[in-house]
């Protein structure tokens, strides 16, 4: 099958023009979906609230440096942070980075220190393991009713089998979510 390169499209009296990324709710999506302006453009920012936290840490107590790293980093870091499961592992590690300066600066560490105890310390996961928690945690919500309807749509529990299985007792998921109902689709909410 061959790709169609579409340079622009004439809509009405306008001229739109493809773009390589665009952000949409303050994520950035690339045209290969490979995330990587998205990491680098929070890498950037990320960095540069570090570096200013940095200068003046030595005013600052310990929790609120902590308080500001939350606000300026993490919030940045686990922000719609579920889009970024199954990426490749070096751009995990790329805000994996991110994560260790900013703990390394909460508790005044060198750039050389071992990083596992001071996450440890903090009671941060690391970046893989918190966004799989992040997912784990809606699946959970969704499960016992506690999550929106929007998403309550989107997962199905397997029916039992006929047949007397071990997996009988579980509760598992179906690995495709349900199609959504022609209301959500067109729209009508009410």
């Amino acid at each position: 099958m061959a790709k169609i390169d579409i340079g622009s499209i004439q809509v009405a009296n306008c001229n739109a023009s493809t773009a390589t990324s665009a952000r949409n709710l303050g994520s950035w999506f690339d045209s290969k979906l490979s995330m990587s302006t998205h990491i680098t453009k929070l890498s950037s920012s990320s960095f540069y609230y570090l570096y200013n936290i940095w200068r003046i840490r030595k005013y600052l107590s310990r929790w609120c440096t902590e308080t500001l790293v939350h606000a300026f980093i993490t919030a940045r870091i686990d922000y719609c942070n579920s889009i970024l499961y199954g990426l490749p592992d070096y751009c995990i590690n790329k805000l994996q980075r991110i994560q260790n300066a900013a703990a390394r600066l909460i508790c005044q560490q060198s750039r050389f220190c071992h990083i596992t105890p001071v996450l440890f310390d903090l009671h941060w996961l690391p970046v893989k393991f918190h966004i799989e928690f992040k997912i784990l945690l809606i699946t959970f919500k969704a499960l016992e009713g506690l999550a929106p309807s929007y998403i309550d749509s989107l997962i199905s529990i397997k029916s039992t089998p006929q047949y007397d299985l071990r997996s009988s007792n579980d509760s598992l998921l179906l690995s495709y979510p349900k199609p959504l109902s022609k209301a959500i689709i067109q729209g009508n909410t009410g």
